[in-house]
């Protein structure tokens, strides 16, 4: 299955526009401000009804316009997201449909400058990263992840109800958030112990050590989910006064972190260098690499099928030998690409492959 094509309606600064993808190489040149990570941003509002680069929806609709549509087909299928103001309207075969249907139909991986945020922003940006690969290809993940975030923020509610004298009953969320948040915290721990192998490999190939993910949001010693019940519970009362006097839940897979680390051998030690905090921009943009990388593969596995990989004006931030183990991968799947140079990309990968030149707001085939 693959993206066939892509339709944009006053979106950022597309006015209509209708593109054919190629089934594996599409690659889009053009200066800077031009549209080409509009149409990467389009794809992606696709594929997970969410951009990544802002959080409100307004900010997708072209300047002066009231609604704003991003429309893509691949096999049988064909999705709609309108955007208005005051939200969007999503559709599969003309059938209005909820998120969860959406997210996983189309699976994508990103790779954007965002994209650094994951080893060198806020820890939601981690957990983004997290619950979005799991989300991706898991939808028990998705459902129930949305069903703890809502009972964390209906705790949090109730919290500031109590704080202001008005009594409430704090053990119905917390048991909701129990069971949830174990569930979460499992899958979790999982993707970690399977992305730490898969990172062993990758990270041999693109520096040449070990990279490695440290995510230890419990007790190391616990065994079994009735363990993991038994202390989130108890935190929970622990900390039931400082959350009443704060308005927060202060503990649960919300608030969750994790490192990454550069495996580093001196004399006859072997050191972990927290790439977040002391690692180059070098380090930190291969770190993000290795970590999308892995994600490719994690979904293949689950889903049988690569997804299609988005690489936004990325490549000119590489030395050549990154560069060339990135472009190696281009054609295992369906990729979208956007640069401002071709001359990044070896002459044996543009014959045959889509082209375009995308120039104020206007993509025409090369």
């Amino acid at each position: 299955m693959w993206l066939e094509s892509i339709n944009l309606l006053n979106f950022r600064n597309f006015t209509k526009q209708k593109i054919a993808l190629d089934r594996k190489v599409s690659l889009f040149v053009g200066d800077n401000a031009q549209g080409k990570t509009n149409i990467v941003e389009g794809i992606f509002v696709l594929a997970t009804t969410k951009s990544f680069r802002s959080n409100k929806d307004a900010d997708l609709i072209k300047w002066g316009e009231k609604v704003a549509l991003v429309s893509g087909k691949f096999g049988s299928n064909e999705i709609k997201v309108s955007i208005t103001e005051e939200g969007k309207k999503l559709t599969i075969n003309k059938q209005v449909k909820n998120r969860a249907a959406v997210i996983g139909m189309l699976p994508v991986v990103l790779f954007s400058p965002e994209s650094l945020s994951i080893v060198t922003g806020s820890p939601d940006k981690r957990r983004r990263y997290l619950d979005q690969t799991l989300s991706m290809t898991n939808k028990t993940y998705l459902y129930n992840l949305s069903r703890y975030l809502r009972a964390v923020r209906n705790r949090n509610r109730l919290l500031i109800n109590i704080k202001q004298g008005r009594p409430g009953d704090l053990g119905v969320w917390d048991n909701q958030i129990v069971g949830l948040g174990a569930y979460i915290w499992s899958s979790r721990i999982s993707f970690v112990e399977e992305a730490n192998l898969g990172l062993k490999t990758i990270g041999q190939k693109l520096v040449g050590s070990r990279i490695n993910i440290s995510y230890r949001p419990l007790p190391p010693n616990l065994k079994s989910d009735k363990e993991v019940r038994r202390v989130f519970s108890h935190e929970l009362i622990r900390r039931k006064d400082e959350d009443i006097a704060r308005g927060v839940t202060s503990f649960g897979p919300h608030r969750d972190d994790f490192k990454v680390l550069f495996e580093i051998i001196k004399k006859d030690k072997i050191l972990e260098k927290d790439v977040s905090s002391f690692g180059s921009r070098g380090e930190q943009r291969i770190a993000t690499l290795a970590l999308k990388l892995f994600e490719v593969e994690f979904i293949e596995k689950k889903l049988g099928e690569r997804p299609l990989l988005l690489l936004d004006d990325v490549l000119s931030e590489f030395d050549r030998k990154n560069r060339e183990h990135v472009v190696s991968l281009l054609s295992r799947q369906q990729s979208v690409i956007t640069t401002t140079s071709p001359d990044l990309f070896p002459s044996q990968i543009i014959p045959g492959r889509k082209i375009f030149e995308v120039k104020e707001g206007t993509v025409k085939p090369v």
